[in-house]
């Protein structure tokens, strides 16, 4: 598994594209012009061949319902998994998708309970492609622009004095791509202040189904 950094940096193909050129001239009665325009010709189309292996594989974006609903008994937050989207066709994270990766999308709805402060947010959530050994953070923020296009709002934090409803959507850039994946939401433990109580920590998984 390879560590996430709070910026993306961008990965490199795997494998080195590289062009190669044979030309055999004969003896005698070639003609040089017409030997420069073959080359062209090759090398033109082992160029265009070339860009097109190198462009990510489009996926076929497919939304699958999950409706899983958690209850955190201490804040009194209700937390719903409503949908996910499988091989969402990013632009940002091609060459995450040409390496054998997927963008996953998944929309949740908040509501958050009232007798304490804080916020619930993206960071709260963790996808695992390999059944829990492993979990990886969310990065929404780099896929603001197209998720906005896509019309698939991002989520953002909320905040538990504001009360209310909240929905939107967090994405996952998943190194490896697997058939289902599994979603962790944890909320830290605390201790309330002014006082002797603790509140412990709340963690949930939710699996997300093939698409």
């Amino acid at each position: 598994m390879r560590t996430r950094t709070t910026v993306r940096t961008a990965r490199l193909a795997a494998g080195g594209l590289s062009l190669g050129l044979a030309l055999t001239l004969t003896a005698c009665g070639s003609d040089d012009s017409k030997d420069d325009a073959a080359v062209e010709t090759e090398t033109s189309a082992s160029a265009s061949e070339s860009a097109s292996s190198s462009a990510a594989p489009v996926g076929d974006e497919a939304e699958v319902k999950i409706g899983k609903t958690l209850k955190d008994p201490d804040m009194g937050d209700t937390i719903e998994i409503i949908s996910a989207v499988r091989d969402f066709p990013s632009t940002e994270e091609a060459d995450l998708i040409a390496d054998g990766g997927e963008v996953v999308l998944v929309q949740v709805k908040v509501k958050p309970g009232k007798e304490y402060g804080g916020r619930v947010s993206e960071g709260n959530f963790e996808i695992s492609w390999d059944k829990g050994a492993d979990f990886e953070s969310s990065d929404t923020r780099l896929m603001t622009e197209e998720m906005t296009a896509a019309k698939r709002t991002p989520l953002e934090d909320v905040q538990r004095r504001d009360g209310g409803e909240h929905t939107g959507w967090i994405a996952f850039q998943v190194d490896e791509k697997a058939d289902t994946y599994l979603i962790e939401y944890t909320r830290d433990g605390a201790k309330v202040i002014g006082s002797d109580k603790t509140i412990a920590e709340f963690e949930e998984q939710v699996e997300i189904p093939a698409g």
